[in-house]
């Protein structure tokens, strides 16, 4: 009886993945073509992947199935098809991508906001760029080789599915290729035929076995063609075709590498992770043409979307809630990858790498789903004004770094040097205004740290940021609903880096926040004096010594550098109040209380 399969990993790169998803699609296959149930789990167990089956699976039925594609063999303009059968069903990638470039340039006219109707365009396949990736770096030919072996074995079909079945099902020993060649021993007794041994082995596939990784090969006029084993590669193509998440990156003018990865299931459904996965291939892919940094950290928000998403149908269907009210990571691990650089005319591994997912995203209900999604559409649109080209390469990576780990402190580093980027857009009249993180999101990132939220909700905590909001964000020339505004008070320059180059020593940083408060509070005597003679009253916030000396005891009681960094996120936010009452925090119900301050930023709602 057979209910679990095993997949050691044997590679140590993304080919581990893959050649669990390949096996999975077959298996998910089998199931539905023989009325069993086709519930499948995906659980990672460290060294090796289980795939949970919901009930022992008859094999009697599997062995009797007919030949079925577990991915077809693709077609560029120079694929070379002659030995491909005439009824085979190729993926044009020509027509794939035409379609999708069709599809894209309609959202990008849409603002990412699509009307479903007759007149729009259809959304792509899923796995377009799966298949143009293959015929771009000219391993379409070994593909479809790899395709027609298996077709070769079409008349024992189901005699494959069985002895992959049973294959993965044994417990192996340390040896890395046991169940590859324990299914062919198993398919040579049922079928007193052979399974291909080895086929061309493909850099896509296996990044770290063949030409392109090791420098002397690359660089050396060898072209020695290199084999793997057959079943392997045949089963991580159809993962990558399948489940695999491609695209091409523009790094430098007239210049595109391409960037290759897959979703590491830890504890999920295999039809959740297909549908989410699919979602975001189809409807809401990641862009290439800004850069390494950005397409990476739109990777994994747009996933963040989907997967809330998805979460927030199965509430509304009622579904247990312990099984989706848990951290994003919890689900998946992470996104492992490979980026391919080109070397002229081919293309080389340049690097293999890892993008984790953001552990603070924890929904317990509803409401907070709907909140977690608000916080990733915020993102969203702040990086979505950064680019490589226009030099914002270093915030990029500051930011991808932060959402990409699992720390919420890795977002500081990133926002202090947001916060110049964002008054020195302010300070040029002629450049559209930043877009800003709001009070509102960040209390939603951090409402599950307590050595966070002790700190945020403090009324003197709250005064002392909305003091640095009032001489920075909003103060000098300012762009709101209404057109370009300009204060009475100028703006403050080189705050949060001054702050932050000082939050090393708790007496410098006291000293330095001291200083600014002085300041800020003899403009504000300034001004008020000068708006009494006319009858009106000052709308900035006032900070008292009760302030400062509160503040003096959270860096007491509290990491200097987290106040000083919590200080500078919540003093260049945007102090929004919110439409729906029901999204106001405690703290900004303070502060607002305290202050009937005129709303700052408005601008960037847009």
């Amino acid at each position: 009886m057979i209910e679990h399969l095993f997949v050691t990993k044997k590679y140590g790169n993304y080919a581990d993945t893959l050649l669990l998803l390949g096996l999975v699609q077959l298996v998910e296959y089998a199931l539905k073509k023989t009325n069993q149930k086709s519930n499948v789990g995906l659980f990672d167990e460290g060294t090796r992947y289980r795939i949970q089956l919901k009930q022992a699976v008859n094999l009697e039925e599997i062995a009797k199935l007919d030949y079925t594609d577990p991915f077809p063999p693709v077609k560029g303009q120079k694929t070379d098809t002659s030995k491909i059968p005439p009824e085979a069903d190729f993926f044009d990638t020509v027509e794939e991508k035409q379609r999708r470039d069709l599809f894209r340039n309609y959202l990008f006219q849409q603002k990412g906001k699509p009307q479903w109707n007759e007149e729009a365009p259809k959304p792509p396949h899923a796995s377009t760029q799966n298949g143009v990736i293959l015929t771009s770096m000219r391993h379409d030919r070994n593909h479809n080789e790899l395709w027609h072996l298996g077709y070769q074995v079409k008349d024992h079909y189901g005699a494959l599915l069985v002895a992959l079945f049973q294959a993965f099902s044994e417990e192996t020993n340390s040896q890395l290729d046991t169940e590859t060649k324990r299914c062919q021993e198993l398919f040579a007794q049922a079928t007193n035929c052979k399974l291909p041994e080895v086929a061309s082995a493909v850099k896509i596939y296996l990044p770290t076995s063949v030409q392109g990784v090791n420098r002397v090969k690359a660089d050396s006029n060898k072209v020695d063609s290199q084999k793997a084993d057959w079943l392997s590669l045949w089963l991580i193509a159809g993962g990558l075709f399948s489940f695999g998440v491609t695209e091409r990156i523009k790094i430098a003018d007239r210049v595109f590498d391409w960037r290759v990865v897959v979703l590491e299931p830890q504890d999920i459904q295999l039809s959740k992770y297909r549908e989410v996965l699919n979602r975001l291939r189809k409807y809401n892919p990641a862009s290439g043409g800004h850069g390494i940094a950005r397409f990476d950290a739109e990777l994994v928000l747009r996933f963040c979307q989907e997967l809330l998403n998805n979460h927030a149908s199965q509430a509304d269907a009622q579904v247990d809630e312990f099984d989706i009210y848990e951290p994003v990571n919890h689900f998946v691990k992470s996104f492992v990858g490979t980026h391919f650089g080109s070397k002229g005319q081919v293309y080389g591994v340049k690097e293999v790498f890892s993008l984790g997912l953001p552990a603070w995203i924890r929904p317990e209900n509803s409401q907070e789903l709907t909140h977690y999604q608000s916080v990733l559409q915020e993102h969203l649109w702040v990086i979505s004004t950064l680019s490589a080209e226009d030099g914002h390469s270093e915030l990029l990576t500051a930011y991808r770094d932060f959402i990409t780990g699992t720390s919420l402190r890795q977002f500081f580093p990133f926002q202090i040097s947001y916060a110049d980027y964002v008054i020195k857009r302010l300070a040029d009249p002629k450049a559209r205004p930043p877009r800003l993180f709001s009070v509102t999101g960040l209390n939603t990132m951090i409402k599950k740290d307590t050595d966070f939220i002790k700190i945020t909700q403090d009324p003197s905590f709250l005064r002392i940021a909305k003091a640095i909001n009032q001489a920075t964000v909003y103060a000098g020339k300012v762009q709101t609903k209404g057109g370009l505004k300009e204060l009475e008070w100028q703006r403050t320059y080189g705050l949060a880096q001054r702050l932050s180059s000082q939050s090393g020593s708790k007496n410098d940083f006291l000293k330095e926040i001291a200083d600014f408060l002085a300041k800020y509070e003899a403009e504000n005597l300034r001004l008020s004096e000068q708006l009494q003679g006319k009858g009106k009253s000052l709308k900035r916030v006032w900070t008292t010594k009760e302030d400062l000396d509160r503040l003096v005891e959270l860096v007491t009681e509290n990491d200097t550098v987290l106040v000083a960094n919590l200080l500078i996120a919540y003093g260049y936010a945007r102090w929004t109040k919110p439409k729906d009452d029901d999204l106001e925090t405690d703290s900004e119900q303070d502060i607002n209380e305290l202050e009937d301050t005129a709303i700052s930023g408005e601008s960037n709602d847009d």
